[in-house]
């Protein structure tokens, strides 16, 4: 059974189930019931960002504390295939779904200050038209605030050697969507790179670059009726991810995301 998905909206955010958001997204989600020297670096990045709330929730060692610790949010060791913006995007993800409530007040509920009118001017970034205005926002703050906590996502290498050769595929030519330019579906480029089981997923955002400019754009999913990109990131049934970022010949920046329920690299 497989399920399909689309929308746009302003950067643009595809979902494979298949969503739309900021310079433009789309997100797929399929379902089959048959079937460093940086690392360091990385490491630190995320003991200075999120230490002031570690300190202030208990010790890494406190088991009451929130789930914000290095050790749940940072499944990326060993992933050297990634890039550090790369890998940043999956602690994002991983922060997310640990704590939605927490993430939604920390870096939703502010940007709600940016808003005027359904346009968007958010300090030092090209203000930007929105197609629903701070309403979208605000219905993503209150499932946030609803949902209840998932574990985070471990990345697989076949996962990002999918999403690298849709990303290798449209960013020269600025094509969009989830359909390669030789016809092959999010399916396709995850059976060419080992084999998916229960179900997937696949999501795109093009014109941004940071990690968590991706994330949230995704998770408010401006423009798309069927908030299939916010889906795929709070779907219970995907433990693993894959990332890639590259350029784009029109929007500058795109991410792929694809997602499933288990897979086995090639």
């Amino acid at each position: 059974m497989s399920i399909l998905q689309t929308g746009k909206s302003g950067p643009l955010l595809l979902v494979f189930m298949l969503a739309a958001g900021h310079a433009n997204g789309r997100n797929v989600h399929v379902t089959n019931t048959e079937r460093a020297s940086r690392a360091h670096e990385l490491r630190q990045r995320v003991d200075d960002t999120y230490a002031p709330y570690n300190a202030a929730h208990g010790s890494a060692e406190d088991p009451s504390s929130s789930g914000w610790k290095r050790e749940t949010i940072d499944t990326t060791k060993g992933a050297v295939y990634m890039t550090e913006t790369e890998r940043e995007v999956v602690i994002e993800i991983n922060m997310m779904r640990r704590d939605p409530a927490r993430y939604a007040q920390k870096y939703l509920v502010p940007l709600r200050a940016y808003y005027q009118g359904r346009l968007f001017n958010y300090p030092g970034k090209t203000a930007m038209m929105t197609n629903e205005g701070v309403e979208a926002l605000d219905e993503c703050i209150r499932e946030l605030q609803r949902a209840k906590p998932e574990p985070g996502l471990s990345p697989r290498k076949g996962l990002s050697m999918a999403a690298r050769e849709h990303v290798r595929d449209q960013g020269p030519t600025g094509a969009i969507g989830h359909t390669g330019s030789d016809g092959s579906s999010l399916v396709t480029r995850l059976n060419r790179y080992g084999r998916w089981e229960i179900s997937a997923g696949e999501n795109i955002s093009y014109g941004y670059h940071d990690a968590r400019t991706i994330v949230t754009s995704l998770l408010i999913d401006d423009g798309v009726p069927s908030r299939g990109h916010r889906k795929n990131l709070l779907n219970n049934s995907f433990s693993l991810v894959g990332v890639n970022i590259g350029p784009h010949r029109v929007y500058r920046d795109m991410c792929v995301m694809d997602f499933a329920a288990g897979y086995t690299s090639k």
